[in-house]
């Protein structure tokens, strides 16, 4: 599973990516069959239920998940379908995209450049402030902005498993030329954590929305189906910098997108009157990291 591909990153073109995230391990089935259930507007309770409880580690991730402080719900939720039920399928389907991913990098490992414990507080911060400015612009895509910012940079640890090579010297360019990641990808390769992460959330048939949102994330002005939520993720990722929440590897993004700003209805002093808010839900969501171990 942690195989490195043989071809560098130095070399691909982004018409090659699809045909090479073949070669990188799918999630589970039981993952792939809850995505596509739950995209079905006829779909009951009960079939949620039973699929998620054929996987007991899953079941019992969910559970631990929703009876988190994340959710602050008082009575213990002690079954999936009661889960379901209180939650709903959004905010069940989001638990599982994230323990889905958190299961499958669970075992890797910090390296020099990347501490995973800070790469996942950088994640957790930037899905707070995607579910804070949701919650703040009224728009009703809370617990899926919530994932996909948890979500945005798992390219990166595809880079880190698959490229290890192509992910060190990445690292040693940013630091010694004081880059973002993103500007350092684009001064290397060809293709980047982003597009990486579209090739490889579309073969795991995530929601086109979680797909685009993690894919334009860095250039929220060119999403057409979904321009909110990926302003948001841009919006979120560049806050949590500013917080202290920053990712491990490489420097802070230089500015933040003024059309995602824009869109959001937000300028960086409206932005800052929410840090607060973000902070408590980082706080609260910080939880959230016990699924990594």
């Amino acid at each position: 599973m942690g195989a490195v591909l043989k071809k560098s990153l130095f070399d691909v073109h982004p018409r090659e990516l699809k045909g090479m995230m073949v070669d990188i391990p799918t999630l589970p089935v039981v993952y792939q069959e809850l995505f596509r259930k739950m995209q079905d507007p006829q779909v009951a309770v009960p079939q949620i239920a039973e699929l998620i409880n054929q996987d007991q580690a899953l079941a019992a991730k969910v559970l631990h998940l929703v009876n988190s402080a994340f959710y602050g719900y008082k009575q213990e939720i002690k079954t999936i379908a009661r889960a379901v039920v209180i939650l709903g399928f959004q905010a069940v389907r989001s638990a599982a995209l994230a323990t889905g991913v958190f299961e499958y990098f669970k075992d890797e490992p910090s390296t020099g450049a990347v501490d995973m414990a800070k790469f996942w507080t950088h994640s957790v911060a930037v899905a707070a402030g995607c579910k804070t400015f949701a919650a703040a612009r009224g728009l009703k895509q809370q617990e899926e902005a919530f994932v996909v910012g948890l979500l945005h940079d798992v390219g990166k640890l595809i880079e880190k498993r698959h490229f290890a090579e192509d992910f060190a010297e990445l690292c040693q360019v940013a630091t010694e030329q004081h880059l973002s990641w993103y500007d350092t990808e684009s001064q290397l390769f060809q293709v980047n954590h982003a597009t990486i992460a579209k090739a490889v959330f579309r073969g795991w048939n995530f929601p086109p929305s979680v797909v685009e949102a993690i894919h334009l994330h860095h250039t929220p002005e060119s999403a057409q189906q979904h321009p909110q939520l990926t302003a948001l993720v841009h919006v979120a990722d560049f806050t949590a910098y500013e917080l202290g929440y920053g990712a491990p590897g490489a420097h802070p993004p230089a500015a933040c997108n003024p059309a995602a700003l824009e869109l959001l209805g937000l300028d960086l002093g409206g932005c800052a009157k929410h840090h607060a808010a973000i902070g408590q839900e980082i706080r609260h969501s910080l939880e959230i990291l016990t699924l990594v171990s």
